[in-house]
């Protein structure tokens, strides 16, 4: 094919005229124009989707962070909510008489569970109005390991000629001692009459301790045979879970 002086003819190879029209200079930069346009909607439209999908990944690590932050906070309040509440026990000593076994004093329940690391609050009816002194110098007189009221009246011991029974569990450091009942219990109207022990204490050691009674309140010439040595009676086990 040749091409004539007129830029707007075209001879074929047997010299007819061929109709067409020739690219301009023009023509091709409103090609490039065109093509450059839609190159700039494209870089314009990944940005965007780019920017949405980091805005998108930082909401979501924000909730995340909201969300272990609020897990956070309820796990320490249900911790602490678990350590500020109080547990309550209530314990009787009972005569010999009133069990049906003179001569044996009994603690009811023997045996009883608290939990670690939350207060105790430990109250003991004892309807036994007969004193059984321990022995001079003894250190269970004192009150060990807690707070101690009796009627009431903070305490921090009794004395020896007054102590009927104790609660004693050495291995976590807890000594009650607990007073006769006195004319002045039977005065308050009470039948029977009775004198009311609170002891308070957190128990700090998980485990299985013995209590035990280190008042000379059983048999035996020196009153530590019969109720003081028998499970159920003047010993039982406290379990700290």
């Amino acid at each position: 094919m040749k091409v004539l002086g007129d830029k707007n003819q075209l001879l074929d190879n047997k010299g007819h005229h061929q109709h067409g029209t020739v690219r301009t200079p023009t023509s091709w930069r409103k090609i490039g124009g065109v093509v450059a346009g839609l190159l700039l909607v494209g870089l314009l439209a990944s940005a965007c989707s780019s920017s949405s999908s980091s805005s998108s990944s930082s909401k979501s690590a924000s909730t995340s962070t909201k969300s272990s932050a609020t897990s956070s906070s309820s796990s320490s309040s249900s911790s602490s909510a678990a350590t500020t509440t109080s547990q309550t026990v209530n314990l009787q000593v009972l005569t010999g008489k009133m069990d049906g076994k003179p001569g044996w004093p009994k603690f009811t329940p023997a045996d009883f569970t608290v939990h670690k690391g939350q207060k105790v609050v430990l109250t003991i009816k004892s309807f036994d109005d007969g004193t059984a002194p321990l022995p001079a110098g003894s250190p269970y007189s004192a009150v060990e390991g807690g707070t101690e009221t009796v009627d009431g009246q903070s305490v921090t011991s009794i004395p020896d000629n007054e102590i009927s029974h104790t609660f004693t569990i050495p291995e976590l450091g807890i000594n009650v001692p607990i007073p006769a009942v006195t004319s002045a219990n039977a005065a308050a109207g009470s039948q029977p009459p009775y004198v009311e022990v609170v002891f308070t204490f957190t128990p700090t050691k998980s485990g299985s301790f013995m209590w035990m009674c280190m008042a000379p309140c059983g048999s035996g010439p020196t009153g530590m045979g019969g109720a003081m040595v028998t499970m159920g009676w003047m010993r039982g086990t406290v379990t700290v879970a």
